[in-house]
């Protein structure tokens, strides 16, 4: 849990150093609106990365407020990027390899129709997957819902 929680901080944290990098003057709701989190979390998110330097705030006026990366903020939002981009790619294979042992140990059991419901790239990483594999007497079909999915499919 305490895992999960960290992990969700460091996306929050990437969304939020995204956004001020994208425009760095703008309310706190408007960064929390950019970056997608909840007002609070933005709040919160941006005295953690203030306390760890790596923004600077500077109050405009009254009601603006500029938020600048600092040197060490844009190092660590490329570094944030670059481990986000890694696990991403870690997760697609997992996914992949998930899906390629599903069909094949389904297949060795004696199901011959297999539906794959996947939207977009995905679709496209797993028919990739799919297509460099063999299984003789099998039909592979992809859906983009579930909806659309035969009721006498063997597996989905």
């Amino acid at each position: 849990m305490a895992k999960e929680l960290e992990s969700s901080l460091v996306e929050s944290e990437l969304a939020l150093m995204r956004e001020i990098a994208r425009q760095p003057v703008q309310t706190q709701r408007g960064l929390s609106k950019g970056a997608g989190l909840s007002l609070g979390m933005t709040n919160l998110l941006l005295k953690r990365l203030a306390r760890k330097g790596l923004i600077k705030v500077s109050q405009l006026d009254w009601k603006r407020t500029q938020y600048l990366l600092t040197p060490k903020g844009a190092l660590e939002k490329t570094r944030k990027t670059y481990d986000y981009a890694r696990y991403t790619v870690r997760l697609f294979r997992q996914i992949q390899e998930n899906v390629s042992t599903a069909v094949r140990r389904e297949h060795a059991a004696g199901l011959r129709e297999f539906w794959i419901v996947a939207q977009d790239e995905f679709e496209g990483v797993l028919r990739e997957t799919l297509a460099g594999q063999t299984f003789p007497g099998a039909t592979l079909a992809f859906a983009a819902r579930f909806s659309q999915v035969p009721s006498t499919a063997d597996l989905i």
